[in-house]
């Protein structure tokens, strides 16, 4: 009988994916409403995207991009944002993913008839989001300062929830404290900073946007009235 000097290597064993939905569990549980978890979880189970956390963008807090060659459909969130604006931004790019897959299947159906491609943020879009909203408008999911506001803009919401000033400003009393505020607060002629970057000053409203002058470049913008500015005597 022969002995070895050397031990056998034990076998490696490779750790088993977690399940998709525990995947989605994990990235998800502790940014949403606790009661929107498990909903939330199988409704993306149902119409399976790559979703994506990432870090604070200024552009956008959400984003969805259709399938293209061999890459899938994809969502990125902001992960700065609270759990309830996480939500109702989800739910929106969620939406499009439905309408993308609904326009796909017609298109299936009815090869011969081309169909036009929906709207972004048209009668397609705005069902669906009123549709796959519809199980978290309760008080288990949103509290009460939200609930009916956002019930409201759901009659006909818009391509962003921050363009609607009743639901920005109830969401925003859920997030972290910070020393920015919104430009309508600000007062005519008000010099502030936009992202901490450029220098502005105030000027008169133009519908739901204030003309503002960088002061950097002399350049004229229309920025949102909800958008969140510093004051430029505050950094001072």
């Amino acid at each position: 009988m022969q002995l070895s000097l050397f031990q056998s290597k034990p076998p490696i064993v490779k750790p088993a994916h977690a399940p998709f939905g525990e995947k989605i569990r994990s990235v998800l549980g502790t940014r949403l409403p606790e009661a929107a978890v498990e909903f939330m979880v199988s409704q993306i189970q149902e119409n399976p995207i790559n979703l994506k956390v990432v870090n604070h963008r200024t552009s956008k807090t959400g984003d969805f991009r259709a399938p293209h060659k061999n890459n899938p459909a994809r969502i990125t969130i902001n992960g700065t944002l609270n759990r309830y604006a996480f939500l109702i931004t989800l739910v929106h790019e969620l939406a499009h993913h439905h309408v993308t897959l609904e326009h796909s299947r017609m298109l299936k159906r009815f090869s011969l008839r081309r169909k036009s491609r929906p709207l972004p943020h048209g009668k397609e879009w705005k069902a669906a989001f009123r549709r796959l909203m519809q199980p978290y408008l309760n008080s288990g999911v949103f509290p009460s300062d939200i609930l009916p506001v956002l019930i409201q803009y759901l009659e006909n919401p818009r391509a962003s929830s921050s363009a609607d000033h009743h639901l920005s400003k109830a969401l925003k009393n859920y997030d972290p404290p910070d020393t920015t505020m919104r430009l309508e607060e600000l007062p005519f002629d008000a010099v502030f900073t936009l992202h901490g970057r450029r220098i502005f000053q105030k000027k008169e409203k133009v519908r739901t946007r204030y003309r503002c002058i960088c002061l950097n470049t002399n350049r004229i913008y229309l920025v949102s009235a909800g958008a969140p500015v510093m004051n430029q005597s505050a950094i001072q």
